[in-house]
């Protein structure tokens, strides 16, 4: 695209504070860097200490491998919780941690595949065995993964008593980008009871041949300890999931701005996945969600076909990941840009709603009592209630999940009401800190009241200026 071009679609969606500090002409503004080695490596740390604490004077190893070599041309997709142990997301690697009987972590590994020239030239250069690696990344040393087995054998030996050290690993299927651990344990349960398939989890597998090759090996549940840290963001993680939910936020209103009534749903996404590019988000943490009319009623729908009519309600459910961190937001507005007066009080009704559940979100408090007072608020107003209102977000849209909330915590707010016999619904859902004195919305930069989401369809969007797109 020429450079006046991108300028041009840059300061149609550029919000004033972005303007305000504007880069030199034909530049845009610098993507957010990831998050640092020292973060992985503390979290390392961490597992070794909370491991050492339950296991006072036992000799201990973590073995985390990564996602294998992929089938397709896409993406590379790392699992998460080897993400959140390492930062890595190139594929078929492990990691390897030992833990001396004093607590001590005497060995935090990351094992590579050796460097080919081959793959190089196909793919481009990937992590190899060396010093280099291991600065880079931030673990101690970088070895060969092709020497797992051998290393296992010396790591996981007997000692003089017979003993072997305990195996700590996962055990339950891994999410990748774009899943959670329950989408991705249910996807592997389906497989594994399918009569004409049959498969174990890769992670079964893996810790049937570890027995079968160490005898009276034990074998212990990473998921315990990891799953209960990954809802304790740190400042770097909060700074990331703040970036990437502005950037959601950014786009929906962008396509609020855009929407016309000929408009097919799959067009609307489309806007909002191109600020999502623009702004240097990552891949999608989940399908878009856009739904005109009676399929803003069905919670997941994400076919997109349907060309919008005048008096369609439309429900807009879609974020992009930042760094391999989701976000999660929603808005519900007209497609004529107007809404009917029994629009209006919908998305009025669920907007007190939401304003009530998230004065609630603070330390101390439970997700369940907040579920709770979602639904009688919902019964109150004639609704009925068709989900809960909470989730953790964090490498997972529907992160590791903890009741009571904490300092540090990120949770959705997300109520909604679906009228499926008139053929509209609406949800309205923002992504939220929850903070030592309260919570921050993450995701506020886009309106969800009936009189703003008017004024901001008054304007044009990206899809209006005179070097968009035909329309």
């Amino acid at each position: 695209m020429h450079c006046r071009v991108a300028l041009s679609l840059f300061l149609a969606i550029a919000p004033f504070h972005l303007l305000a500090q504007a880069p030199p002409a034909g530049v845009l503004p610098a993507p957010m860097p990831p998050l640092g080695a020292e973060q992985f490596a503390a979290r390392r740390t961490a597992v070794a200490a909370a491991i050492a604490k339950a296991h006072a004077n036992q000799p201990c190893v973590v073995l985390v491998r990564g996602a294998g070599k992929q089938a397709d041309f896409g993406t590379f997709a790392q699992d998460q919780d080897f993400f959140y142990l390492s930062g890595v997301s190139e594929p078929g690697i492990a990691l390897l941690l030992v833990i001396g009987a004093d607590g001590a972590l005497l060995r935090d590994e990351l094992l590579v595949p050796p460097h080919s020239p081959f793959a190089a030239t196909w793919d481009g250069r990937f992590l190899a065995p060396g010093a280099d690696a291991a600065q880079r990344t931030g673990f101690q040393t970088a070895g060969n993964v092709r020497s797992l087995e051998a290393t296992l054998a010396e790591v996981l030996a007997a000692d003089a008593a017979g003993k072997r050290p305990l195996l700590f690993t996962l055990v339950k299927p891994a999410a990748r980008l774009g899943s959670t651990p329950s989408k991705a344990n249910d996807a592997a349960n389906g497989i594994n009871k399918d009569k004409l398939d049959g498969r174990s989890s890769r992670e079964d597998a893996l810790s049937l041949v570890l027995k079968a090759a160490h005898k009276d090996l034990q074998v212990e549940s990473l998921e315990r300890i990891l799953h209960a840290m990954r809802p304790h963001k740190s400042e770097a993680e909060v700074a990331v999931l703040r970036r990437c939910s502005e950037i959601a936020a950014e786009g929906i209103a962008e396509t609020m701005k855009s929407c016309e009534v000929h408009h097919y749903e799959y067009q609307l996404a489309a806007t909002a996945r191109f600020v999502f590019s623009l702004r240097g988000a990552g891949p999608d943490a989940y399908a878009a969600i856009v739904g005109g009319g009676p399929n803003g009623c069905v919670l997941h729908y994400n076919t997109c076909d349907r060309q919008l009519q005048a008096d369609d309600l439309i429900v807009m459910d879609y974020a992009p990941t930042l760094h391999g961190y989701a976000t999660d937001v929603t808005r519900t507005f007209p497609a004529s840009g107007k809404f009917s007066p029994e629009q209006r009080k919908l998305v009025q009704d669920v907007h007190d709603i939401q304003t009530a559940l998230i004065a609630d979100v603070k330390p101390g408090a439970s997700l369940a009592a907040i579920g709770k007072k979602c639904a009688e608020m919902l019964k109150e107003r004639g609704y009925r209630n068709d989900h809960g209102p909470c989730h953790h977000v964090g490498l997972a849209v529907h992160d590791p999940h903890v009741d009571v909330l904490a300092a540090g915590m990120v949770i959705t707010v997300e109520p909604g009401a679906y009228l499926r016999d008139k053929g509209m619904g609406c949800r309205i859902e923002d992504t939220i800190l929850v903070t030592a004195t309260g919570n921050e919305v993450l995701s506020k930069h886009v309106p969800s009241t009936p009189d703003a989401i008017e004024a901001l369809m008054a304007k044009p969007g990206v899809l209006s200026v005179p070097v968009g797109l035909p329309r």
